[in-house]
């Protein structure tokens, strides 16, 4: 007789887990609270385990410091369950998914995110099923990275993007098929998974000195050139008008200070989907000066998450551009 699959959830807060205090705001609240909200995950054939932020936050306020630290529970625990679910605010959940996914490379067990639009204590909440369904793919073992689900669809960790405040289906992912979908049954798109075996390499640091730079037609370059000069950035990341446009020519400020620092750049579309060709027009074989790394069909997660990792984790100039350069989880 097969064995149970054991589950661990990890609770970093969010509106999944929040209750209205006395002024009326949404704050955090205990695990315990939440779980007495869905009595039916007990229900569903799987041990879980329960691992929670000392102090729920909304997830606003996570960020590096905190992706480690959800890195370093699922690598001292990888071992001892089948699969790993993460109840996370919406605001930045793609992030933490994108972190995730670059950090934790090669994986052999699924690592779900998921969350809510609305607190799972109130009548109308999407919490319960996503977190039901969450428990429900972990358990299954199917899925081998990290993945986001959200209202019926499961999404590639690092190739999904928040694209509705409100919405239920608050989540999209423009240029990569889903992992999987619900009607009645979860059904697997096993064609989206990543091909091939990767090898397992865990990280556990992150180098947030990075800047992003959305190049709006009005940018005040001058400005923009202050900051790169007079601070400590180790990368930059930059927003692009379509397939990789920019207002910039040879004798910006701008310019200049993005040569000098000569540091790693990704260059990433504004567009929510369709991705960069540097150098497809000549108002951006500018970048090609600069040696831009193409973003190709990253979202902005992926591409500021991605460079976190490689300059938080490689040291020669050489190795950081290779990581940049290749596909690493299917992010590309």
């Amino acid at each position: 007789m097969k064995s149970k699959s054991k589950i661990l959830v990890i609770y970093t807060g969010g509106t999944i887990g929040m209750i209205k205090s006395e002024l009326g705001t949404y704050v955090p609240f205990s695990v315990d609270g939440l779980l007495g909200y869905v009595p039916q995950i007990y229900t569903l054939g799987v041990d879980i385990v329960v691992e929670s932020f000392e102090k729920p936050m909304d997830s606003a306020l996570i960020g590096p410091k905190q992706w480690v630290s959800i890195s370093k529970i699922i690598s001292k625990n990888y071992d001892l369950v089948d699969g790993f679910v993460i109840l996370h605010g919406t605001d930045t959940m793609a992030y933490t998914s994108s972190a995730l996914s670059f950090l934790l490379r090669g994986l052999s067990k699924p690592v779900i995110l998921t969350g809510a639009q609305v607190p799972i204590y109130e009548e109308k909440s999407d919490g319960v099923d996503n977190f039901i369904n969450a428990i429900e793919i972990a358990g299954q073992g199917v899925v081998k990275e990290v993945a986001l689900w959200f209202h019926k669809t499961l999404f590639k960790g690092a190739c999904v993007t928040k694209s509705d405040s409100k919405s239920f289906s608050g989540f999209s992912s423009p240029n990569h098929e889903p992992l999987a979908t619900k009607e009645k049954a979860i059904k697997y798109n096993k064609g989206a998974f990543d091909t091939g075996e990767l090898d397992r390499i865990f990280f556990f640091s992150i180098n947030a000195e990075i800047l992003y730079i959305n190049l709006l037609p009005s940018i005040n370059k001058e400005i923009q050139a202050k900051v790169i000069n007079e601070n400590p950035i180790q990368g930059i990341v930059l927003s692009v008008f379509g397939s990789g446009t920019v207002p910039l020519i040879q004798e910006d400020l701008l310019t200049a200070a993005l040569q000098d620092k000569n540091i790693p750049i990704i260059a990433v579309s504004e567009c929510y989907r369709g991705g960069v060709e540097i150098g497809k027009y000549e108002a951006g074989s500018i970048l090609n000066d600069l040696n831009v790394i193409s973003g190709q069909k990253m979202t902005k997660e992926a591409a500021i998450t991605k460079l976190m990792v490689a300059i938080g984790n490689f040291k020669n100039e050489q190795e950081i551009r290779n990581y940049l350069i290749q596909n690493q989880v299917g992010e590309f």
